[in-house]
């Protein structure tokens, strides 16, 4: 009985509340190694084919608990502009959404150690949500019968100002918005709109450790305005440890660590602090991230970011 009201909740959480539940992208605990995903001026930052996958696995335990899964590859091309792709797959009960885009960006040199990159990008989006193995009180329900799967082309922007000391970004990686809408004996809709800001900045403590904070907020439409803090200490150029802080939902602890001078690899752990620690309060996320540089150094790239 407990299985089907379960089952029972997420129908009803689905129905009930489907535009505000539609396209809610995943949050990442290192975002900072995973920036392309949010921010397509990131590509082509740094002097080489550089990209990386993660992987979350979040509220372990509870019944159809969020897994996620990205990937992304990007180069400079010439001394300004920069190509990418980038792409995710998110799970969540019987929400599928896959997501692919081809990022562009174009870089500006404000000074001798500071650049802008105006990145834009566009691509494909599939949102699949299966109720065929949800316990409903009407099976005979023609909503639920549908299955919705959903093709849109989703484009976005994106800003990252930086040095070899700092970086401010912005960006809005989805702009095409919408809600769900039922026609006929299908489903169209658009995407939720988030909204994206981060910084971060190296402080030299010694020739050997570097305190690296950093910041990102993020909104999708009305909802509230979500914060995580971090503060990493990165050790004889090889180590890096840290924790975060989500604002009244967990705290994490990090650990990366560079295996060649161009592979580094993490860890984080999240503990769940507010109510859903009730049903399962332990994430998990793991990272690689690749850098194959090239011989010439034609454009200054961030070093620690």
């Amino acid at each position: 009985m407990k299985r089907y009201m379960k089952q029972l909740l997420w129908a009803a959480g689905l129905i009930l509340g489907w535009q505000a539940f539609a396209q809610q992208s995943p949050h990442y605990t290192q975002f900072m190694y995973n920036m392309n995903i949010v921010n397509p001026a990131y590509a082509g930052i740094k002097n080489g084919l550089a990209g990386g996958f993660l992987y979350r696995t979040q509220w372990i335990g509870a019944e159809g608990h969020p897994e996620s899964f990205t990937f992304n590859i990007h180069s400079r091309i010439g001394e300004k502009m920069g190509l990418g792709l980038s792409a995710l797959h998110d799970t969540y009960g019987p929400v599928n959404q896959t997501d692919a885009k081809l990022d562009y960006s174009y870089t500006l040199e404000l000074g001798t150690d500071l650049n802008l990159a105006l990145g834009l990008n566009v691509g494909i989006g599939r949102d699949f949500i299966d109720f065929s193995n949800l316990a409903v009180v009407d099976p005979g329900d023609p909503l639920l019968s549908l299955n919705p799967d959903v093709l849109n082309v989703t484009y976005g922007v994106g800003a990252f100002l930086y040095s070899d000391k700092y970086y401010l970004a912005l960006s809005v990686p989805n702009l095409n918005s919408g809600p769900y809408e039922e026609s006929g004996s299908s489903w169209t809709q658009g995407r939720t709109v988030h909204y994206f800001g981060a910084a971060g900045y190296v402080f030299d403590l010694s020739s050997n450790f570097k305190l690296k904070p950093h910041i990102m907020v993020y909104q999708a439409n009305k909802s509230p305005v979500s914060t995580i803090l971090n503060a990493n200490l990165f050790m004889y150029d090889k180590i890096e440890l840290g924790v975060s802080y989500r604002l009244n939902d967990s705290f994490s602890g990090l650990i990366n660590y560079l295996i060649t001078e161009n592979v580094r690899v993490g860890y984080a752990y999240d503990r769940t602090v507010s109510a859903l620690k009730l049903y399962s309060p332990n994430t998990h996320e793991v990272f690689i991230n690749f850098l194959l540089p090239y011989k010439q150094k034609a454009l200054m790239s961030p070093i620690y970011f």
